[in-house]
């Protein structure tokens, strides 16, 4: 078994989360924030700003049989509409116990 998480900005959850159940998938979805490169602005008050060095993303998780890990990596990065802003990492599951 192959463990998918894949990081992507909030509003792509959605998008996501439909490829993955017309897989018959299941995921689960943690909330995080990255430290990157971009940075987000809040802006308040009288035309000052204040800028945050972290940034709301989420991560998706599902886990998938090895051969069909190709088929769920291009179901998502289609879903994601061509933006290249997330991330697909995959690690192999040792023990896989149902509950």
């Amino acid at each position: 078994m192959k463990r998918l998480a894949v990081l992507v900005k909030n509003e792509k959850v959605d998008s996501v989360i439909s490829s993955l159940r017309e897989l018959n998938l299941d995921a689960i979805i943690y909330d995080v924030k990255s430290a990157g490169k971009e940075r987000e602005k809040t802006h308040s008050g009288r035309g000052t700003s204040t800028t945050s060095s972290y940034l709301p993303r989420k991560i998706i998780a599902t886990v998938v049989e090895p051969d069909k890990v190709q088929t769920a990596s291009d179901a998502i990065r289609s879903s994601m509409g061509g933006e290249s802003k997330g991330v697909i990492i995959v690690t192999s599951v040792d023990d896989f116990i149902p509950f």
